[in-house]
């Protein structure tokens, strides 16, 4: 099953590819970048697919990736913005004609709650949903990365200079502050939960972490 999901934000689209080929079988599909071999299976298809995924979002088999002077991909001759994400089995990309961008994809974990204190405070805590704990930990993760590669600024502490003021479960967004910056940048990141099951993927809210738990569930932010 290459792409499963694929849908238009106001300045671009955003490409969610779930990862059933084989290093070969992605590489015939690829246009956007060259691919050159890692020393792993895993690296190779995480690669190729985050691509594949970007390819899909851009929409244009003849545009090409190529990398600025601090390693961020961007589109050679073609105008926008570009970011990708990979995780477990599956890989996502967003698109942005005219504004910058940053997207993460996340396999749930429970176990990320144990490293929660070093990019979490206690106010962003005090919004999570007890009996989804965890999960909102991992959002939040998901959430901070995004923002981070939306500024594409270096050293950033991800508890200081990155602060989530207010969660919206029902309309999956957040809000969240970027204080590298000055002034202050005031984001709204979106989220949306996937869960894979019987290699169909299926959109859902966030869950209970004791439902997560027991399936493949993955959690993609965007800005």
């Amino acid at each position: 099953m290459p792409l499963v999901n694929k849908h238009k934000h106001p300045y671009g689209t955003i490409a969610l590819w779930y990862i059933d080929e084989n290093p070969e079988q992605l590489g015939s599909l690829l246009t956007i970048d060259e691919f050159v071999p890692f020393k792993t299976e895993k690296r190779n298809v995480h690669w190729l697919a985050a691509r594949l995924a970007l390819q899909e979002a851009v929409g244009s088999k003849s545009a090409r990736i190529i990398k600025n002077n601090e390693g961020k991909p961007f589109l050679h001759n073609e105008d926008g913005h570009i970011s990708i994400s990979h995780s477990g089995n599956m890989a996502a990309a967003i698109f942005n004609h005219t504004h910058f961008c940053g997207i993460d994809l996340e396999l749930f974990d429970k176990r990320i709650a144990g490293i929660a204190h070093k990019f979490t405070t206690e106010a962003e805590a005090a919004l999570f949903k007890p009996e989804s704990e965890a999960a909102c930990i991992c959002l939040l993760w998901s959430a901070k990365e995004s923002v981070f590669k939306y500024g594409s600024i270096h050293e950033v502490d991800f508890k200081e200079h990155i602060q989530l003021t207010a969660i919206d479960f029902e309309s999956q967004c957040l809000e969240i502050t970027f204080k590298k910056v000055d002034p202050e940048l005031h984001l709204k990141v979106f989220f949306r939960v996937y869960e894979i099951t019987d290699h169909e993927v299926y959109e859902t809210g966030l869950l209970s972490d004791a439902q997560m738990q027991n399936g493949e569930y993955y959690i993609i932010t965007w800005i």
